[in-house]
């Protein structure tokens, strides 16, 4: 998944940053990030928006780890947005990808997840949303209309299957793999020990 507008403001807000792992290296500065660029542990999320799973994690997960440990400078958290096949949450998928183009990714995500299963995802439907939250509705449009970020989903696909993910949510934090939304407990403790590793 990079026009030049987004380019800039993922690397301003993340800067660049590679993640070692088995299948290669993974710059993780072309995916939208919240956090220090320079924060001891980093969180790649691959993430559905038709998964339920992933839904849970962001409305009720993220919203923890974000107050103990992203807002402190301790965790990098970024998303790799993903998608298993089904047309529609790959539209859905390019939509918050136009939603980064103006700087609301996050919360263009977060309006995808918290409407799940009560929204048809088209493009009148997506472009609605986006005037809901603020944007300007037009340019996502035609956004969508060009399929202007419709090879970076497709690249950012292929780079999830590169990785060996097929399912959502999986998170490596760092080069530690999780699959499925575990309870908070769990990230805490696995976050611990890479920033203790750290020091």
């Amino acid at each position: 998944m990079i026009v030049l507008v987004m380019g800039a403001a993922l690397l301003i807000a993340g800067g660049l940053m590679v993640v070692g792992n088995q299948a290669g290296e993974v710059d993780v500065s072309r995916y939208p990030t919240k956090g220090q660029a320079d924060a001891p542990v980093t969180i790649i999320e691959y993430s559905d928006y038709g998964c339920t799973h992933c839904r849970d994690f962001i409305l009720n997960t993220l919203p923890l780890l974000e107050a103990e440990y992203v807002d402190s400078g301790k965790v990098k958290y970024v998303v790799h947005p993903y998608y298993l096949g089904d047309s529609t949450i790959g539209l859905a998928t390019e939509a918050a990808w136009c939603a980064q183009d103006q700087g609301k990714f996050f919360e263009y995500q977060h309006a995808l997840f918290e409407n799940q299963g009560m929204m048809l995802l088209n493009q009148d439907s997506l472009v609605a949303l986006a005037n809901e939250l603020g944007l300007d509705g037009n340019a996502v449009a035609q956004c969508l209309a060009s399929g202007a970020h419709r090879t970076d989903v497709g690249q950012a696909t292929q780079a999830a299957a590169n990785r060996g993910v097929n399912s959502t949510p999986t998170f490596f934090i760092n080069n530690r793999r999780i699959v499925g939304n575990k309870p908070y407990s769990e990230f805490q403790s696995i976050i611990e020990r890479e920033l203790a590793a750290a020091q």
